[in-house]
Formats: structure tokens, sequence, C-alpha cells
């Protein structure tokens, strides 16, 4: 029998700005200022596309050892 666990109300932690990476830090920085303003639909909207931008730049590049930023 499957266990059915109930839906966390806790957030995905973001990932890790990379350094060097512009966008990596546009994007945490967007997430900071919207936790400040206590917009967490922002903050959540932030943390997505920064879990977005770094599957598709930094976990999926076309040529190891190339930036993907």
């Amino acid at each position: 029998m499957l266990a059915v666990q109930p839906p966390s109300s806790l957030p995905l932690p973001s990932p890790p700005p990379l350094p060097d990476c512009e966008e990596c830090e546009r994007l945490a920085r967007m997430e900071r200022a919207a936790r400040a303003a206590h917009d967490r639909s922002r903050e959540t909207d932030a943390r997505v596309l920064l879990r977005h931008h770094h599957r598709e730049a930094h976990e999926n590049r076309a040529t190891p050892g190339q930036p993907g930023c």
C-alpha cells in the first residue's frame, strides 16, 4: 500500500546564485526585495524563476566546462 503524504506548506529553497552570473544575482535580488516587502506571491515567482534559470543555464550545459550565462 502506498503512503500518501500531504502537500508541504514550506516553500522549496532557492538554489544559491552562482558567482559571476548576472541573471542569478538579479533573480536573488528580486526574491530578497519581495521577501522584504512581504509579497509572498512575487517571492515565490522569483524562486521559481531562479530554479528554472539554474536548471536551464547551469545544469543543462551543452558544453561541459562552459559557463551557462
